[in-house]
Parts: structure tokens; sequence; C-alpha cells
């Protein structure tokens, strides 16, 4: 269907409005989750310092290199930085930004896919209020939803030269596949959309000849296709269930413990049929119906094919982390909306009763979003807000301490690492303690002194950070646990002296004892602490006490 373009624009600024309104901080007064708090610590340090100290390779940019980290969004928060707008304000801003133009990305990319405006504004609609994408661009500095929200546009200069054959397009779609990498390591996946678009080109041929050549053979030539596709798709899909591990991670592993726990067939997809349903949406079943009816459609044009094939590709990968399945939220998206208009079209003289039914599951899609939002951060501290009161902290620490801040808890120190601007043991966000771009960035690893090697090319995986790994440096991490097992005083001055340590941050909660992995450990250090050092701040649920 075909709406007036004054009804477009209207509903697209509705969608926009409502994009807004679903990440409105209503109850939450600062930004959300440790991986953000990372970013935001990298932000800080590039705008103190002037430069950014991890980058010590061109590959450092896109976190390729050892000790780096994808940059392209610090760099742009500390640019809003320098403009006056607060690292806070920029990421709440950024993610609006990026909602709204993942939703007028998703109806553009559908549009080229089918010329028919209420499946755009659906695909549109569906798309930029999937529950894990309103996570992930909810006040966030973690680049994932950034990635996401930036996948349509790829589609979109893809199709765009498949129809036009204008080289422009194709030269934007590789720079954006290099911005998306500078962005989150995820974003080189989108080299498959490319290899997909490569692919459909000859594929479309292979299919246009076929259909001329068996025109003679119309019925049966139709049905020997169609089987021929699903049971291509179904065969793809199980070969993961047939031979877990094959593509990398194991389906088994990824998904053997959930709603249900078991290594059979039927509980690892219906443990991966919540988990998208948790992340896409409660209509997820329809992207199977919309597979199904795109195939016996017998697609004609090459953008289709285009669809059909990126499916393909990524299919077998679903089972690598969470990035695959984020990565797919457009292709999820649009096949399900096909799935829930062809239903429509099965019965064409039901179809204002099917009509109101779609309006319903939507609507109901849509409600699921609304409650789903809040889902992640209520349920894992690592994705919660940061407390007012550890921007408190981190005022005071900013202002009246010096040095690298000792704190007994990991994730309470990230929080205090992005409020104050401070270096706090122990390291941590979204990189790896030992190869965290924050040794580069408080200086407990000297650049000059990095012995870099390359990775192995066997050992090169989807589950590879970075192609680069520093060899015999310090770690971060270990040192802090360390210290804080330490029960003789001339042991724990030591380290305290090597990285700088003037207070100790402790979490009241724990007054003895340190997290590390979840876990409470005894700590011989804070009973040195509290028995011969000076407390300087005291919050009730924080304090501080000054080591020398």
């Amino acid at each position: 269907m075909i709406l007036p373009k004054k009804v477009v624009y209207c509903l697209l600024l509705v969608l926009a409005g409502g994009n807004i309104l679903f990440r409105y901080p209503l109850d939450v007064g600062h930004e959300l989750g440790a991986d953000t708090t990372f970013v935001h610590t990298l932000t800080t340090g590039l705008v103190q310092d002037g430069h950014a100290a991890w980058i010590l390779h061109p590959l450092s940019y896109f976190g390729l290199y050892a000790l780096s980290y994808p940059s392209a969004m610090p760099f742009t928060f500390a640019s809003m930085s320098l403009l006056g707008i607060a690292s806070e304000a920029s990421m709440l801003l950024f993610g609006w930004i990026i909602a709204v133009v993942g939703g007028f990305g998703a109806y553009l990319a559908a549009r080229s896919v089918r010329r028919d405006d209420v499946f755009a504004l659906l695909v549109a609609t569906l798309f930029s209020l999937t529950p894990y994408y309103l996570k992930d661009t909810f006040w966030v500095g973690s680049s994932r939803g950034f990635v996401v929200g930036l996948v349509p546009i790829m589609v979109l200069l893809l199709s765009g030269h498949l129809r036009t054959r204008r080289f422009l397009w194709f030269v934007l779609a590789i720079v954006l596949i290099v911005l998306l990498t500078s962005i989150h390591r995820m974003g080189i996946l989108a080299f498959f959309i490319l290899v997909a678009y490569l692919f459909a080109i000859p594929f479309h041929k292979v299919t246009q000849k076929l259909r001329f050549a068996l025109a003679r053979y119309e019925r049966p030539s139709r049905y020997a296709l169609f089987l021929s596709g699903v049971m291509g798709f179904v065969s793809v899909f199980y070969v993961q269930f047939a031979y877990p591990g094959i593509g990398g991670a194991n389906v088994v592993e990824q998904y053997g413990k959930g709603v249900f726990s078991g290594s059979s067939f039927p509980v690892v997809l219906a443990n991966m049929g919540f988990s998208l349903a948790g992340k896409v949406g409660p209509l997820i079943p329809f992207a199977g119906v919309g597979l199904v009816a795109q195939t016996w459609r017998r697609p004609k044009e090459v953008a289709d094919k285009f669809l059909l094939t990126a499916v393909v590709l990524f299919l077998p990968l679903l089972p690598l982390r969470d990035y695959i399945a984020e990565f797919l939220f457009l292709f999820f998206v649009i096949l399900l909306v096909v799935g829930l208009l062809w239903i429509r079209e099965v019965r064409p003289n039901r179809r204002k009763l099917l009509s109101a039914g779609i309006a319903i599951l939507v609507l109901g899609s849509l409600a699921t979003s609304w409650v789903m939002k809040d889902y992640w951060r209520q349920r894992y501290p690592t994705d919660a807000a940061v407390p007012s009161l550890a921007y408190q902290t981190g005022t005071y620490l900013k202002f009246m301490t010096s040095g690298t801040i000792l704190s007994n808890d990991g994730l309470m120190g990230g929080q205090l690492a992005a409020s104050s601007g401070r270096a706090v043991l122990p390291l941590g966000g979204a990189s790896l303690h030992w190869t965290s771009p924050q040794q580069l960035l408080w200086g407990f690893v000297d650049p000059k002194q990095l012995e870099i090697r390359p990775l192995d090319l066997a050992t090169i995986s989807f589950n590879t950070d970075s192609i680069f790994v520093p060899v015999n440096i310090p770690t971060a991490e270990f040192d802090w646990e360390e210290i804080l097992g330490y029960t003789a005083p001339s042991l724990a001055a030591r380290d305290l002296q090597t990285y700088g340590v003037h207070f100790v941050v402790v979490d009241m909660r724990i007054p003895l004892e340190f997290q590390s992995y979840g876990y409470d450990r005894p700590s011989g250090f804070l009973v040195l602490v509290h028995n011969t050092d000076y407390e300087v701040y005291d919050s009730g649920k924080l304090s501080i006490w000054y080591v020398g």
C-alpha cells in the first residue's frame, strides 16, 4: 500500500517521538552499565590528555591492536564535551539520535525491499522499539546499539546500488563498514552483508534464467524451487545443532541452559527461541512464517535475493555470542512483518479482521518492549544505572584526593573512575583487565617498553577480540587481588607505591572483604587499613581511607 507523503512524514515523526519517549529516563538519574562507565573513562582521559593514549597503531582505532578499543565513540563524546555538552548528556542525546536514525533507516531499507509504506512503517516501528535495541540505546556509551542502529543504512546503501548501479552507493557502504568497525568490534559483521550483496547479483541472474527456462513447467518447478529453498534454510539452520561447535561457538553450550535444561534439539531450540523473543519481541515466531512466505513468493527483485542470501549467511552464526542476534535484528523484523502481512493475504475475504488482529499483535509487542526495556538494568547489576552516591563520592575524589584510587568492588570502581576522572584499581569495563586500554590511559604500562606479537592465524576466530597481544606486561587485575590479600604492611606498601595509590574506597556492605568475579573474599589488607589508617570520608555506604 502506498500512502500519501504527508501521512508518511507525520507517522515517521510520531515514531521519532515514540522512540525518544521509550528512552526518556523517567526513573533513572545517571548513565547505565559497566561498559558505559568504561567508555566514559576513555572519553575523560581523551579530554584531559588531549590525545588517546591507547592508540599505538592504525589498528588501535578499531580495537584490533594490543591494549586498544574501538575509538569512534570516545572521540565523539570527547568532541561533544569540548563543545560544552557533558559526557553523560552526550550519551543520552546520542542514544536518541541513533534511535531516530535507526527507525528512519529501517523504513528506507524496508521500502527498498518492498514498495509498500505500511510494510516499511511496521518494520521501522518494530525494529526501533525492539527490546534489546532499546536497552542498547538507552543512556549508554557502550556502542553495540549504535552499530545495530546503522545496519539499516548499510542495507539501504547496498540495495540502492543493486537497484541503480550507482557506484557512489557502493563506496558509501564501504565507508560505513569502516565506521561501524570503529564504533564496535561487532561492526566487522557488516562484511558478511557485503558478501551477501556480492552473492545476490549472480544468484539473481541464475534464478532469472531458470525462471524463463522452466516457464513450460510453471507449477512443478515452482513447488520444486520452493521446497528446495525451504529445505536449504532448514539444513543450514539445523547443521549447528547436528554438529555443535562447527561454526566456532557451541550452540549447546550457549543455549543448553535457560528456560529449560538439556542438550537435546527441542530443548536447545526452545531456549534459543525464548532468548530471541526476549531480545526481538514476542512476534519472533512470525519470522519463520515470513521466511517461508518470502520463498513461496519467488522473489523477482534482486533486493529480495539480497535479503534471503544475508539470512542464509548469518543463520549458522547464531550461536556466536549475542552479537550475531543483535546484528540480525533488522532481518528478523523484516521477515516477521512479511509473515504477518502474508497471513492477511491468505484470506482476502477476512482482510479487515486479520488486519485488526495484526494491529493488536503489534500493540502487544510494543507493550512488551515497554516492560522489557527495564528488565536488564533491574536484573543485572552490570547493566544498572550509576547510583547518585557514586557521583557524589567521585566528586570528592576528584577535588580532594590524589593518585590512583583503590576500591574493594570492581563495579563500583568503574563508576568512581567515570565520575571522578581518576585512575582506579581494579580496571573495569568492556575490555579484559589484562588487555584494557586503561593500562595505557592511566600510565600502568609504558608504551615504549611494550612488546607486541600477532596471534597465530589458526587461533583467530569470531571470539577473538584483537589480533595482536602484549607480551609480559603488568596485570593490574592480579596486582589488585594481591594487594587486597596482603597481611604484611611492607608488601602492601610496595605495590601501593608502584600504582601510586594513596586512598582506598571501601564499600561498607563488605568492609573487610573485596568482591572479585561475583564472589566476596576476605581481605587482610582492609583489616590493616581499618586498624592503622585514617578515614577521611564516610557516607554511610562508602568510606574513603588515606593510606599514605
